[in-house]
């Protein structure tokens, strides 16, 4: 009974079909193909010899191992062209990646030298974040494309950046030169009521009224407010002033305004010694 048992063992491993060799080389391959990112930069050739690689398989699978050796031999030159021509993809790939990354980069520069940092900082942000991402995904050989459409958003974005820092930098100033204006029509505005009140509390000139002596004219608060400098007013009018005892109703005298008091009482001294002369 053992001995049978045995015998019909020995033949079926004798029997056992062993997996095609040239299946296995295709597979690897294909990986290796892969590993140097086919499906990106050999996609239509990868997808060209993907049916056959399947057939190829689904025939091992079913231990068509005949069939699928047939099979496995054309295949295994296409599949592994596939990495040359990746390879060729993927260094022109990288060559775009890298001038766009570059390009990027002088544009988040330029936006920051035009105060985008400043004026704009979500924008700018933003567009140095995106550069930032693209070049992260150009560590990645498989995705240099995608680093690339990084990058060329990220110069997009610098230039959005800039433009709207520019356009606030113009606003800012706008403003400003408003607020200027505005600020110095108020000062003028100022200025002049001051003036006006200034004239109204201390006017340049005076009109004789009936009963008014220059001693009087001169005591007032809005002339001199101390009649002592009379000889001040009789001078800067002795034109119309014969006699400072003899003034009358509307004689109108010019009021010196542009003199201190200690002018005016240097001045008084003269003009004192002037009258004891006289």
């Amino acid at each position: 009974m053992v001995l049978v048992v045995g015998l019909a063992l020995g033949l079926s491993v004798g029997c056992a079909k062993k997996f095609p060799q040239e299946v296995t080389d295709v597979n690897q391959a294909l990986g290796q193909a892969k590993d140097a990112c086919a499906t990106v930069y050999a996609k239509d050739d990868l997808q060209n010899v993907q049916s056959g690689v399947d057939s190829m398989n689904s025939l091992a699978d079913e231990q068509k191992y005949k069939k699928a050796r047939k099979e496995a031999k054309p295949l295994l030159p296409e599949v592994q062209a596939l990495g040359p021509v990746a390879d060729q993809g993927k260094a022109a790939a990288k060559q775009k990646s890298d001038a766009a990354i570059a390009g990027a980069d002088k544009a988040v520069k330029a936006a920051k030298g035009a105060g985008a940092d400043q004026y704009a900082g979500a924008k700018f942000n933003a567009a140095s974040a995106k550069l930032q991402e693209a070049r992260q995904l150009s560590n990645d050989p498989c995705k240099y494309p995608a680093a690339e459409a990084a990058a060329m958003q990220a110069s997009k974005m610098a230039a959005d950046a800039q433009k709207a820092a520019v356009a606030e930098k113009k606003r800012l100033e706008e403003e400003a030169r408003l607020a200027e204006e505005r600020r110095l029509r108020e000062e003028a505005e100022r200025i002049r009521r001051d003036e006006e009140e200034l004239l109204r509390r201390f006017p340049p000139a005076y009109t004789v009224e009936r009963g008014d002596s220059l001693w009087k004219i001169t005591g007032m608060e809005r002339i001199y407010g101390d009649p002592k400098y009379w000889p001040i007013i009789h001078d800067a009018n002795s034109g119309e002033i014969a006699d400072p005892d003899l003034i009358f109703p509307g004689q109108e005298f010019v009021i010196p305004r542009d003199i201190t008091v200690e002018e005016m009482d240097s001045k008084l001294g003269v003009l004192w010694l002037h009258y004891t002369v006289e």
